[in-house]
């Protein structure tokens, strides 16, 4: 049999056949990546696939995997991290950077340039979306030497690639932490920001709730500043539909050295919202996210759950060190990495990194989508 007969054999094996082997690959994202680069018909299959299982699942259908650097510490390549498998991929993914990522959404990493404007950056379609200044940043000296912390998160409505005229880019950036929709800037001390059922959802540090009209830029409070400071605080879509309130608190007996503490604790709030109108009607503290496991740090924030994959625990926050600092990365690089059980209030780690990598840009999660 020819060679091109046999390629073509291996092109258009029955779906069916083909969905099995999906099946038994899809706890690991890295596998079926893999398998959608084979040839044009299996992506085709692959993708299919994929859109049916968030269809029956919802976004639950993939672990992110962790976006770390390569065992020689490469300025233009990073290496993944498997949390189901406790397994390092030395795959060396390309970078156009060695920099620190102010977001990660929908596989697209965003990196701060030194003329203050963004890029975007899919490291599997070795794609590259330019952005203008979000703004003309006017900030203290030392922020300026050090560009890459001027934006505190970025984070996108919908993948660029297939919706480019649709897709919203939010920032958070600057000293005093505004918002911005490209040109639409908000006064307002922020920490998180989120797409939620059509919504542009806004978080501060004292977990006051905003919802954004990108058009009229009208702002409208649904939850007062009414809790104690957090250092950090999330907003993240379950996959149930939920909406969580996660805020995170340093321990200041617990430290790393004498110039970091880290992570001491989570609490966990579900917002009560109006089935007709959306509109929310109560903040309450919850013990439990039951099977769900989320994925916090500087990326777009993350629900699966847990029971789909193999190695993954329920009811935990995986979350990385993403502690702003002007400094590249502290002196002790990004060591504030674990996983925090909600049921028995324990903290353990999922990748340690190796002291010799402590000047690399810190670890982000990431989806990996083609």
């Amino acid at each position: 049999m020819a060679l091109s007969s046999l390629e073509s054999n291996w092109a258009w094996l029955p779906r069916n056949l083909l969905n099995s082997i999906l099946d038994k690959v899809a706890s690991s994202p890295f596998d079926l990546v893999r398998f959608g680069v084979v040839c044009k018909p299996w992506h085709t299959v692959e993708i299919e696939y994929i859109q049916e299982k968030r269809r029956m699942k919802g976004q639950g259908n993939q672990v992110p995997m962790l976006l770390i650097p390569t065992k020689y510490k490469s300025k233009r390549a990073r290496s993944l991290y498997s949390i189901t498998e406790q397994k390092i991929y030395h795959c060396k993914l390309r970078m156009p950077y060695n920099k620190r990522c102010c977001g990660s959404s929908f596989g697209w990493l965003s990196f701060v340039t030194d003329t203050f404007s963004i890029t975007l950056f899919n490291p599997l379609k070795n794609m590259k979306i330019h952005l203008p200044q979000l703004t003309k940043i006017k900030e203290p000296i030392y922020l300026i030497l050090n560009y890459q912390y001027s934006v505190y998160k970025l984070t996108l409505s919908s993948d660029p690639a297939k919706t480019p005229t649709n897709c919203l880019v939010v920032a958070i950036y600057g000293l005093y932490n505004k918002l911005a929709f490209m040109k639409l800037e908000l006064n307002i001390l922020f920490s998180d920001i989120l797409f939620f059922k059509g919504q542009v959802l806004a978080l501060g540090h004292h977990s006051g709730l905003v919802s954004i009209d990108v058009n009229s830029n009208e702002i409208n409070m649904l939850v007062p500043n009414d809790l104690e400071y957090a250092m950090q605080t999330y907003l993240v879509d379950t996959c149930s539909g939920d909406l969580l309130l996660v805020r995170r608190f340093f321990d200041p007996n617990n430290r790393y050295s004498s110039s970091q503490s880290l992570t001491g604790s989570f609490k966990v709030y579900k917002f009560v919202l109006d089935d007709e109108s959306g509109q929310v009607l109560d903040r309450v503290e919850v013990k439990t996210i039951g099977d769900n496991a989320l994925f916090l740090g500087d990326n777009y924030s993350i629900s699966v759950l847990a029971t789909e994959f193999p190695g993954c625990q329920p009811n935990s926050i995986y979350y990385t060190d993403d502690y702003i600092d002007t400094k590249p990365y502290y002196p002790d690089g990004a060591v504030d990495m674990g996983i925090f059980n909600l049921v028995d209030v324990s903290i353990r780690q999922h990748y340690k990194p190796k002291s010799s990598i402590k000047r690399m840009p810190p670890p982000i999660w990431i989806m990996l989508r083609l």
